[in-house]
């Protein structure tokens, strides 16, 4: 019986597949994505319990509004995190403060 990726697995799995060939997730992305798929689960979750306080009859605004809240955060969350990936490495950003460190030890300057 094969099971069913989670919202978070899928959006991990879209967003390795979206890798040029030969490129991998480094260490520090590979937990962000991980923290991408947790995120993005717990907003399913919420999702639902949300559908299901629309549904009720008599609704608690205060709970839709929480969890719209929560909802909202968690997306926000994911997309801060999904800026921090750099998936061609071609376009990693050094800082010129660090190369000029990095330059400045390879040379012998103190």
């Amino acid at each position: 019986m094969t099971s069913r990726k989670s919202a978070g697995e899928e959006l991990v799995a879209s967003l390795t597949a979206g890798l040029a060939e030969g490129v991998e997730w480094d260490e520090r992305e590979v937990h962000l994505l991980a923290q991408i798929a947790a995120v993005t689960d717990r907003n399913t979750m919420l999702g639902e319990l949300f559908e299901a306080e629309m549904a009720k009859p008599e609704r608690s605004t205060r709970r839709i509004t929480e969890v719209a809240g929560e909802i909202r955060q968690g997306e926000m969350s994911v997309a801060r995190m999904m800026a921090l990936l750099t998936p061609d490495p071609d376009t990693r950003v050094k800082s010129a403060r660090h190369q000029a460190a990095a330059n400045a030890r390879w040379r012998g300057a103190s």
